[in-house]
């Protein structure tokens, strides 16, 4: 049966409805809270690992990174590809010297030709983050629970505490933080099981950890080498821009280095802090994920450095992207000046 868009009882209309005057489909926003209630770590986890793997083996498209310094901030910029669905997502991050975050990505559809989505960047970055953190936690430490120390307690910390919940990786949680009460609010906010505790100072808070994970927009270094277990895991999640160092000197001296993008790493991260002869050993986390879970064995110290990467970021775009598309979610605006439009004919 068919209606006219003016029948008295309403109907709400799915995505495939919607047209702009021009008669071209109008572009998808989603805002920060929708973009969170899209990803849930289960999925992200997973598109995320596969993400890594790809970048390893050098099965994905092209993908770009780079950053524009400006006074007091930079602009973080990357942009990647998938071929399902046939997105290109563009991200840029505007990153205050004060460690807060603004941006957005852009999604093209490439076989379309047409930007197809704006969405916020916030919870996703952080989100990615965590989950490229959890992704290294357990393949360098296995599954059972480990000892955990978390050096910062921003955003991004509580996300990787949250990802670390959902693999069961800590056996309790040590927090520190520039400014305590930020410590004490994350370790107050959990209600788990798993004790976490918020501490005065960096050596309290590593001494003893299994895993130490650095979360922090920090240009000094954090973490010495004489806190760390010989055989401690160190996830360096922080240092992404030239600059940045949360790692003291020594501290990959004598480790397994691996990173997310090691072509990256080696410019802006800790990795950037190697000689050439150590570069050398740097090597791709997609190596040891493609061997497995838990299958490091050597009990030297491992250091992970991430500094994001344009496939990972494509991967969990697409994934938000489909989301989107199956509960139907986010709303429609024009470029082109025209209003967004019911299509005048609504087939039940």
């Amino acid at each position: 049966m068919t209606f006219a868009a003016t029948h008295p009882h309403p109907v709400t209309p799915t995505n495939a409805h919607w047209r702009t005057m021009s008669g071209t489909e109008p572009i998808l926003m989603l805002d920060r809270e929708e973009v969170r209630s899209l990803l849930t770590w289960p999925e992200l986890i997973d598109a995320t690992q596969r993400a890594l793997i790809d970048l390893a083996e050098g099965d994905v498209l092209p993908s770009i990174s780079s950053q524009l310094v400006v006074p007091g901030a930079s602009l973080h910029l990357k942009s990647g590809a998938l071929t399902e669905p046939p997105i290109i997502s563009v991200k840029a991050n505007l990153r205050p010297a004060a460690g807060s975050t603004s941006g957005a990505i852009l999604v093209f559809d490439y076989e379309k030709q047409r930007l197809q989505a704006v969405m916020a960047s916030g919870d996703l970055t952080a989100m990615r983050t965590a989950a490229i953190a959890a992704v290294a936690a357990r393949a360098l430490v296995g599954s059972e629970p480990v000892r955990v120390a978390l050096i910062g307690a921003g955003p991004v910390a509580q996300r990787i505490d949250e990802a670390l919940e959902h693999l069961g990786i800590a056996a309790d949680v040590r927090i520190w933080s520039r400014t305590h009460e930020h410590a004490t609010g994350l370790a107050a906010a959990y209600t788990g099981r798993v004790e976490h505790r918020a501490c005065q100072t960096i050596s309290d808070t590593v001494i003893g950890a299994d895993l130490v994970i650095t979360c922090t927009p920090s240009q000094t270094p954090l973490v010495s080498v004489e806190d760390l277990l010989p055989d401690a895991v160190v996830l360096a999640m922080g240092a992404d821009s030239v600059g940045k160092r949360e790692l003291a000197p020594g501290v990959l001296d004598s480790a397994e280095v691996y990173a997310d993008v090691r072509s990256d790493a080696l410019v802006v991260g800790e990795c950037a802090y190697l000689g050439k002869e150590s570069a050398l050993r740097v090597s791709s986390i997609g190596t040891v994920l493609r061997a497995g879970i838990g299958s490091r064995t050597s009990g030297r110290r491992i250091v992970f450095d991430s500094v994001g990467s344009s496939a990972v970021d494509a991967a969990v775009v697409g994934l938000v992207m489909r989301q989107a598309a199956q509960q139907n979610l986010g709303r429609r605006f024009d470029l082109d000046g025209g209003a967004p439009q019911v299509n005048p004919t609504v087939v039940l």
